[in-house]
């Protein structure tokens, strides 16, 4: 995927990016679907081992039935939902902590700086029922659901918050 013609840099980037809660009724389209499923991709993963699985929920029944598993979807006509395969995701070896958490929320990271510099908004959602949401999207028992991402054309945009000054959270030893 030639991902060339976005030109925004980095720091352009991660300077206007907010979490957005308020979308357009558009969909988004799908060259900007498959540009933030490339992002994904090209996201670094504990030992590259990818445990990421991302559903793309689109179907204007599913997203309905979604807000039994929460209330932040933000009426987006696009949502990504992001999972780690526990079969297939790192564990350390001197106490076996799993890591598919991190690199899905890492995977995650990815789509949203990849959704702001396509001009689109999205927000991390924590805040879900799991085992809702699994039944409702026939999610396998192994995948593990890290986040939900509502992805859309923000209906206005938003500045930053307030963001502490790097000296009140940067400990130099």
């Amino acid at each position: 995927m030639d991902l060339t013609k976005y030109n925004k840099t980095y720091f352009e980037v991660i300077n206007e990016r907010f979490s957005c809660r308020e979308f357009t009724l558009e969909r988004i389209k799908t060259d900007e679907v498959e540009a933030i499923l490339e992002a994904a991709r090209l996201a670094p993963t504990a030992c590259n081992f990818q445990p990421q699985r991302i559903f793309v929920v689109e179907n204007e029944a599913l997203l309905e039935k979604l807000k039994e598993a929460t209330k932040f979807t933000f009426n987006a006509k696009t949502l990504f939902v992001v999972c780690y395969d526990d079969t297939q995701s790192y564990k350390r070896r001197n106490d076996n902590k799993e890591h598919g958490d991190i690199d899905a929320t890492i995977v995650a990271t990815h789509m949203m700086l990849a959704a702001q510099a396509l001009g689109l908004g999205s927000c991390f959602v924590a805040s879900f029922k799991e085992e809702i949401l699994k039944s409702i999207l026939s999610i396998p028992s192994n995948y593990h659901v890290t986040c939900l991402l509502p992805v859309g054309y923000p209906k206005e945009i938003k500045d930053h918050n307030e963001r502490n000054d790097v000296g009140d959270f940067v400990f130099y030893k």
